[in-house]
């Protein structure tokens, strides 16, 4: 899909104008870059985020394609998601307990189970392979956005930008008008609080606060931070910090089930239908890593239009539910454990609920005895899928010992969609094979060019 030959050529440029940068140098400004990251809580778990003194370029001439792509594959898990809400067969494989299916069956009141999801996906020559869907709580919005900003300050990035005509892609924007929408459908009011909610301690409380700061800086909204667990509601109005809500925008869905007492008033407030609620519980089934299976596998081709099955096919590798039974791998009739077990070197095998890389085991990266562990493990009655290896894209990206040095890193790209449309995108880099912020992956924006 990419043009390597052409992206070689702009990476080159930007190397060498990164190498001949003088006053501030190069040191200087990614020195600059990380103090204001620290100033703006840059930080997951006391440590400061990593991240790079260079985007991602990717060709502008992608765009077009990336967001027909991005739109079509949303359209396609909200059919998954009304295959698990229609059919009583498939709640076995959506891996909820009693109370996560309470939740999710609690009416919104507002159109799409998936209102705010990421797609994480690798772009290389080979196309474009969505990996997974974090369709439930996905973070990084708020953190993405105040990069571009700063990044923009750094001398060096701002010049090759305005020379070269690339431009970053901001995702609030975007973000917020999804939000306006959604209380409108709700029949909220045209002035409205929203609270960004999760937990005082989680990991990606600062990347909240970014969110709420920038929606009270809307006209016509007022936003704050808060612990959903820390609520009023009196049968009519939802309080937090003594402000009435209309709007509540969700992060972990643990932080809304594991004290149940102190989280009673928000959730009666969604069930009564007195504050709009997003994402909606009902939004994780679009999350789950079999979601890819029903998309590849045979028996379920008769869900989506011919357009969708053709950027099925071209996009999202071969996945299976991991069990007992017999499928094919590219139209050839297999017993499924017996093949992954003599193929790990061509496959991955993931939890079906994981999240933040956790459990991911690739095959060429384990020895047999290893990759039998896990699968031995699953057998026992856990819930996983196994799916194709995709190749993994690299680039380079610099950074100072004392001097300017260059580092291959493994990087995978992240679009998100909002109301089922193409928000934005960012970037993850990582010297890890599994990419992921949760395990010290750095972040980036994009910069079409």
């Amino acid at each position: 899909m990419i043009n390597a030959e052409y992206l070689k050529t702009i990476n080159d440029e930007y190397a060498r104008q990164l190498e001949a940068a003088q006053k501030p140098s190069a040191r200087e400004q990614m020195e600059e870059l990380n103090r204001q990251l620290l100033a703006n809580n840059f930080t997951m778990k006391g440590k400061p985020f990593p991240t790079f003194l260079k985007p991602l370029f990717v060709e502008a001439r992608l765009f077009d394609q990336l967001v027909k792509i991005t739109d079509t594959i949303m359209q396609c898990i909200e059919k998954v998601g009304d295959l698990f809400f229609s059919t009583p067969d498939m709640e076995q494989y959506f891996e909820m307990d009693p109370l996560d299916l309470e939740l999710a069956r609690i009416n919104p009141r507002y159109p799409r189970r998936v209102i705010n999801g990421r797609l994480d996906a690798f772009l290389s020559e080979e196309g474009l392979k969505f990996l997974e869907f974090n369709c439930d709580s996905p973070c990084g919005i708020g953190w993405h956005d105040k990069l571009i900003q700063l990044m923009m300050d750094v001398p060096i990035i701002r010049q090759y930008l305005t020379t070269h005509h690339g431009r970053f892609d901001a995702l609030l924007p975007n973000f917020t008008k999804m939000i306006r929408a959604k209380n409108e459908q709700f029949g909220g009011p045209k002035e409205f609080t929203a609270a960004v909610a999760t937990d005082w301690n989680s990991s990606v409380r600062y990347d909240l606060e970014l969110v709420a700061d920038y929606l009270n800086q809307q006209p016509g909204i007022t936003s704050f931070f808060w612990d959903p667990r820390e609520a009023e509601y009196d049968g009519r109005q939802l309080r937090m910090n003594g402000r009435p809500v209309h709007l509540i925008f969700r992060d972990d869905i643990r932080d809304f089930t594991s004290e149940m007492a102190k989280s009673k008033p928000v959730l009666d407030a969604y069930r009564d239908g007195k504050v709009c609620f997003l994402n909606p519980f009902s939004s994780r089934v679009g999350g789950l890593k079999c979601v890819l299976w029903f998309m590849t596998d045979e028996k379920s081709q008769h869900l989506f239009t011919r357009d969708e099955l053709k950027v099925i096919h071209s996009t999202i590798p071969w996945t299976r539910f991991m069990k007992e039974t017999k499928t094919d791998f590219h139209s050839k009739p297999i017993d499924l454990v017996g093949f992954v077990r003599a193929n790990k070197d061509q496959l991955v095998l993931k939890p079906n609920a994981g999240y933040g890389g956790f459990g991911v085991t690739i095959g060429s990266e384990v020895d047999q005895h290893h990759w039998d562990q896990v699968i031995e493990k699953i057998l026992t009655g856990e819930s996983w899928v196994v799916q194709e290896r995709a190749y993994i894209p690299a680039d380079q990206f610099p950074y100072f010992d004392p001097d300017l040095k260059w580092s291959i890193k493994n990087i995978n790209i992240n679009f998100f969609a909002f109301d089922g449309k193409f928000g934005g995108g960012m970037v993850r880099v990582s010297d890890s094979k599994v990419i992921n912020v949760h395990q010290g992956g750095g972040l980036i924006p994009i910069c079409y060019i």
